[in-house]
C-alpha cells in the first residue's frame, strides 16, 4: 500500500511570533510543520521548541541545510523537539554519515536537502550506499524569483530518485494547481509555503491543498478510495476507527500483524481476522517484547501506559481502547511512540509512512 503523500508547511518567517501564529491557524489542516531556513537563522533553536509546544501531536521538520558537524546540529534539533532536520547536499559525506547517526539513533529523520546539486543521480547513488532514505527536490526560493518552472527534467529526476528506493518529498513553489504535475509520482511529501501563509484565509488554503492532494492520489491509486467503494459498508464505531488506524499505521511501519498466518483481507473485509480493538505485533528479529514495552513506556504520557502491553516473549500489544480517550492526538502520540521505541532498539520503523496511514483512517 503506497501512503497518500503527508502536506508540509513551511513556516518561512523570520519573526518567531508570526511563524508560531500560522502554526496555530494552519496545524488542523497539515501533517508536518517545517521550521524554515530563515526562520532557523533567526530564532534558532526556541523556534523548535516554541512550535513543538504549541503544535505537541504534529511532526516537526528543522530545515538547517547543515553544511558540516552534521551529528551535533541533528542532535540539537532532536533535543529541541524536532521529528526531522535536514543536510544540504553539497555537505561532505562525513557530515552526513553523522547526521544519520544521530538520526537514526535517536528514532528521527534526516533528510538530504538537494538545492544545488547539479549531479543529481550520481550524489544519491554514494547516499544510498551510506544509508540515506528521504530526499528533498527543492525548486529554490531564488530560482522562482528568476522565473524557473518546473520541467519534465524534474519529473524524470523525481521518479529515478523514486525507483531507487528514496522517499521524496517535493517543494517550491506548490499551488494547487501545480499538485497534478506530480500526481503519478509515488512522493512522500509535498510541502506549501507562500501558497498557504499569504492566503487572505490559510487554513482555508491549507485544506483545498490537503483536499486535493488527498483527491488526486486517492482517485489514481484507490487504496485509500476502495472502502467507500463498495456498497453496503456501514459506518464504524470510534473504536473500530482508532483500531484501524493503529493497524494500518504499524503495518506501513513495516511491522507484521499476528493474524494467524492467512492473507488479510483487510480492515473493511467482513470477514476480517483482527476481532475487537486488540492489535498484537510480531517483534522484529531480534528484539523483545518486554524491551518494546519498556521503551513505549517512556516515551508516552502516563494516561497512555495501559494502552500498551507484553502479549509473550516476541508479541506485544496495542489496544486504543484502553486510551483515556480516543482522540486522534492520543492515537498518533501511540503510534508515535511505538516507532519511536523499536527504532532505539534497532529496528528502522517508518515513521511518516505509519503516521500517514493512520492519519487518514482517523480523518
Amino acid at each position: 500500500m503506497t501512503a497518500i503523500p503527508l502536506l508540509q508547511i513551511a513556516l518561512d518567517y523570520i519573526s518567531l511570533p508570526k511563524a508560531l501564529a500560522m502554526a496555530l491557524k494552519v496545524a488542523g489542516e497539515v501533517d508536518i510543520i517545517e521550521i524554515g531556513t530563515p526562520l532557523c537563522k533567526a530564532a534558532g533553536l526556541d523556534a523548535i521548541r516554541a512550535v513543538r509546544e504549541v503544535c505537541p501531536d504534529k511532526l516537526i521538520l528543522a530545515d538547517l541545510k547543515s553544511p558540516d558537524v552534521g551529528g551535533l546540529e541533528a542532535q540539537m534539533a532532536f533535543d529541541a523537539g524536532a521529528d526531522m532536520m535536514t543536510v544540504i547536499g553539497g555537505a561532505a559525506l562525513a557530515t552526513v554519515e553523522s547526521a544519520l547517526k544521530v538520526a537514526r539513533e535517536q528514532g528521527k529523520e534526516m533528510l538530504m536537502e538537494l538545492t544545488g546539486v547539479r549531479d543529481i543521480i550520481s550524489r544519491a547513488e554514494e547516499w544510498k550506499r551510506i544509508g540515506v532514505e528521504r530526499m528533498v527536490y527543492h525548486r529554490g526560493w531564488d530560482e522562482q524569483v528568476f522565473h524557473r518552472e518546473w520541467a519534465e527534467e524534474d519529473r524524470l529526476t523525481i521518479r529515478q530518485l523514486i525507483d531507487m528506493g528514496f522517499k521524496v518529498t517535493v517543494t517550491g513553489g506548490i499551488t494547487v494547481d501545480l499538485l497534478s504535475f506530480f500526481q503519478e509520482l509515488p512522493v512522500s511529501i509535498i510541502i506549501a509555503g507562500r501558497a498557504i501563509h499569504q492566503a487572505e484565509d490559510p487554513a482555508a488554503s491549507a485544506h483545498e491543498i490537503r483536499t486535493t492532494i488527498h483527491r488526486l492520489w486517492g482517485d489514481v491509486r484507490g487504496e485509500f478510495a476502495a472502502a467507500s467503494s463498495f456498497p453496503g459498508l456501514t459506518a464504524r464505531t470510534a473504536q473500530d476507527t482508532a483500531a484501524k488506524a493503529i493497524r494500518w499505521g504499524v503495518s506501513e511501519m513495516g511491522l507484521l500483524l499476528t493474524v494467524d498466518g492467512r492473507e488479510c483481507p483487510g480492515c473493511d473485509s467482513p470477514q476480517r481476522f483482527c476481532q475487537g480493538t486488540t492489535t498484537t505485533i510480531h517483534c522484529p528479529p531480534g528484539i523483545h517484547a518486554a524491551d518494546v514495552v519498556e521503551e513505549i513506556g517512556h516515551l508516552v504520557s502516563p494516561g497512555l501506559r495501559r494502552a500498551f502491553g507484553q502479549e509473550s516473549p516476541s508479541v506485544f500489544f496495542l489496544d486504543p481502547d484502553r486510551l483515556p480517550d480516543l482522540s486522534a492526538g492520543r492515537i498518533v502520540e501511540l503510534l508515535r511512540a511505538t516507532g519511536n521505541a523499536l527504532r532505539h532498539l534497532g529496528f528502522q520503523a517508518d515513521m511518516v509512512a505509519g503516521l500517514a496511514a493512520a492519519e487518514q483512517v482517523l480523518e
